[in-house]
């Protein structure tokens, strides 16, 4: 009985060994597998990053110059950051936010003078 009222009392007056999660989200941490994005300046569209997929995430439109890429489709494996040769696929530590709707990232080979940016689009 005196055990358990020790235990009782200790969780009534420590803190919550869970983190109240809207309000202070866990951080990322160091080499984390995360936000998967692509860096067109760079990119031949070879394809190797879309051959590598292994869930067909990612579709490259080599004519017209364009990726087309379906972040909820994505494991996260980093076989598309592995298989391009030309650093245009980058992954980050942080995680993507819920969405209600699948969208599909449309990334292009920038103008000279306009940095590359994602477009998205839903299918």
């Amino acid at each position: 009985m005196a055990r358990m009222l020790r235990s009782v009392l200790h969780n009534a007056f420590s803190k919550p060994a869970t983190r109240p999660f809207p309000e202070a989200p866990r951080a990322a941490f160091e080499k984390a597998r995360g936000l998967v994005t692509f860096d067109c300046t760079d990119c031949r569209f070879c394809g190797a990053c879309a051959l590598k997929c292994p869930t067909g995430a990612i579709r490259v439109v080599r004519e017209e110059r364009k990726i087309l890429f379906e972040p909820f489709k994505c494991i996260v494996c980093g076989a598309c950051l592995e298989a391009c040769r030309f650093g245009s696929v980058q992954m980050g530590p942080e995680r993507r936010k819920p969405v209600y709707e699948k969208p599909v990232e449309v990334y292009t080979k920038p103008e000279a003078d306009k940095p590359a940016t994602p477009q998205d689009r839903n299918e």
